[in-house]
């Protein structure tokens, strides 16, 4: 489903338009989806002419059960949708704000690449890894083939449903179940033509963690990675969705943005 005012039209407009910015949320995430993280994605929308789709996904569930991983799952069908009419789709998770609108995030795909992402470094776990928390692609022959590649590589095991084959994909190590030591790997021409988007673009949040509101991971595991003082995107992952609610509300307050008066707990 399409949603907003600027999305009505989007058929339309689609030609006009430098691109889209999809997301999606389940029950679960909705009330951080539609009152935390849309607006900031409204704001970046707006400034650099992309349209926005946000789709309601009737089932979820939490950290890496079958709700969670199928819900997970639906981006690689939403970025497909979107690239047979833009040339340019910007996938954000749901548990991102878009803290800055200064910078276009295109301005970092290389003029031959056909996507871009954040390296996550995780000293923790001795693994670096490409993050789609936000994922930039463009449309043309090679997107459309990555991600049947995605497809085919299918839902993977262990915590990453889609992450999981979006690295099968690059030909990259995994390492273990886990993720643990995974790193570049062999390659092969979709890891040649990807482009590596700055830290900023997909900075985890930090603060507050502990391991009773965290899953797929421990408070420990987001020690020691690498931190912007001014990052364009704030990653809230691997909260609960109360714990998600209640930092973003705190990081939006505290910089001035509205967010809800509502209990978040």
């Amino acid at each position: 489903m399409t949603t907003g005012p600027r999305a009505t039209q989007a058929g339309r407009r689609a030609r006009a338009r430098r691109g889209v910015v999809v997301t999606a949320a389940g029950p679960q995430m909705h009330g951080v989806l539609h009152d935390l993280a849309l607006p900031t994605f409204e704001r970046f929308a707006d400034r650099w002419n992309y349209d926005l789709h946000v789709e309601q996904i009737a089932v979820d569930g939490a950290g890496a059960d079958d709700g969670a991983q199928q819900a997970k799952w639906t981006k690689i069908r939403l970025l497909r949708q979107a690239l047979t009419r833009y040339p340019l789709a910007l996938w954000v998770d749901a548990d991102v704000l878009l803290v800055r609108s200064d910078e276009d995030v295109a301005e970092h795909l290389h003029p031959e690449h056909f996507q871009a992402l954040v390296i996550e470094q995780v000293p923790y776990e001795h693994r670096v890894n490409p993050n789609t928390g936000v994922w930039l692609m463009r449309s043309g022959p090679t997107a459309f083939a990555f991600l049947d590649a995605v497809q085919e590589a299918g839902p993977q095991p262990g915590p990453w449903a889609d992450q999981g084959a979006v690295l099968a994909a690059l030909g990259w190590d995994r390492g273990d179940e886990r993720y643990h030591w995974a790193g570049p790997g062999a390659g092969n021409a979709f890891q040649a033509a990807t482009s590596w988007l700055p830290t900023g673009w997909n900075q985890p949040y930090l603060g507050g963690r502990d391991d009773i509101h965290l899953y797929n991971g421990c408070a420990a595991s987001y020690q020691g990675r690498p931190v912007v003082p001014d990052p364009c995107a704030l990653h809230f992952m691997g909260m609960t969705p109360s714990a998600r609610y209640r930092h973003m509300a705190e990081v939006l307050q505290a910089d001035g943005s509205s967010a809800p008066a509502r209990a978040v707990g």
